[in-house]
């Protein structure tokens, strides 16, 4: 089991772990209709107040474009023999746990408080709370923390695996692609909306 949760390269194939990880990205675009979430970064997920199914389509093929060419260019770097698919089995993979987060905002709750929060913020007004909306924020930020960890082991099990990594440097040549491949989703994302 641990290795379907965090390393599910050394079990599947690229095509079996292909086809699951765009059978995903799709039914998340659709939940994201009901939802109203918006994957508008490498790792991000937010609650907006009405999304349609091209703009959560778009996040996600946005997000997973970037970050596949930016790890395919490092991976090619780093091992002659990595190959694109590989690196965008990753991407589509490491996206997963994020799909979970959707269910926060059943009937707009995630968002709306999301929204009471920020306009106390800054109205510099006092936020009244109710203990059911703490406890929202709360537990979603745990999940939300949760889903970051996990996304970014499976993000970097899938290079590994593609890349065949093993020096330090590889590591922050890594991490430097996955924030710079963050930067990048959020500028285009943003000049596209």
């Amino acid at each position: 089991m641990k290795t379907i949760l965090f390393n599910p390269f050394q079990k599947y194939s690229e095509k079996q772990l292909f086809l699951f990880g765009w059978f995903l990205a799709i039914t998340a675009a659709v939940l994201s209709l009901f939802f109203n979430g918006r994957f508008d970064g490498i790792i991000d997920l937010h609650f907006v107040e009405k999304t349609s199914i091209f703009t959560a389509s778009l996040d996600i093929v946005i997000c997973t474009g970037i970050l596949s060419l930016l790890l395919f260019i490092i991976g090619k770097m780093i091992n002659k023999k990595t190959r694109f698919i590989d690196v965008l089995v990753a991407s589509l993979i490491a996206k997963i746990p994020f799909y979970f987060l959707l269910f926060f905002n059943i009937n707009n709750k995630m968002y709306l408080v999301s929204q009471k929060l920020m306009d106390s913020i800054l109205q510099k007004k006092d936020f009244n709370i109710e203990t059911f909306d703490m406890s929202l924020l709360v537990f979603s930020g745990i999940a939300t923390f949760i889903c970051l960890i996990w996304s970014m082991i499976l993000l970097f099990n899938g290079f590994k695996t593609a890349t065949n990594i093993k020096e330090t440097k590889h590591i922050i040549l890594f991490i430097v692609s996955v924030i710079t491949a963050e930067v990048l989703s959020k500028i285009i994302l943003f000049k596209l909306n």
